[in-house]
């Protein structure tokens, strides 16, 4: 078992709604970004605009230093293939506009008759609340046929990990290393 690519699974409805106690600080985020944007809108990715969301995620790489890190460069460029690909992969993706322009998005398919996996999730850090707007809006307008949504794995990064966490996974996929025993001669 590897607890880094431990997947997390949430409850659909509890990622939309947001509701409680446990939720609170999170609706705070939709809250604040709703009121610092109020020409914001969610739409959903189509071939139509799927180009606006790769410059975005050009923009985004530049911004993050992805060319200087091995890992998060691999990462961008999975990221670029599914926006590529992302009719013939028959992805869903979500995108969040403030004034028109692409602030957030994220891609996704279902893995199963009851869960969706999120597979990819992008936000511009100088935009507050967007990640969680996203998430939110993403799993309001295109999951609700399914039970619940699997996000994915923190890849032992300690913030992802603790942002994964507090949504509260309904529970954990464990994963871990399978090694062929080598038999002696």
């Amino acid at each position: 078992y590897d607890r880094n690519y431990a997947d997390y699974v949430y409850e659909t409805e509890k990622l939309a709604k947001l509701s409680g106690k446990k939720y609170h600080s999170k609706k705070n985020h939709v809250n604040k970004f709703m009121s610092l944007y109020e020409d914001w809108a969610y739409e959903s990715i189509t071939k139509d605009n799927v180009e606006e969301c790769f410059q975005m995620a050009l923009k985004w790489r530049k911004e993050n230093g992805c060319n200087d890190d091995t890992d998060k460069n691999a990462e961008m460029c999975v990221t670029m293939n599914a926006l590529r690909l992302f009719e013939e992969l028959d992805l869903k993706g979500g995108i969040l506009r403030i004034d028109g322009k692409i602030v957030a998005f994220t891609i996704g398919e279902p893995i199963c008759p009851d869960t969706f996996v999120v597979h990819i999730e992008k936000a511009y850090a100088d935009v507050p609340g967007a990640y969680t707007m996203i998430n939110q809006q993403f799993v309001e307008h295109e999951c609700m046929d399914y039970k619940y949504v699997n996000r994915e794995d923190d890849a032992g990064s300690e913030g992802l990990r603790k942002a994964k966490l507090s949504y509260k996974p309904v529970f954990m996929v464990e994963k871990g290393h399978v090694h062929e025993k080598e038999i002696e001669k």
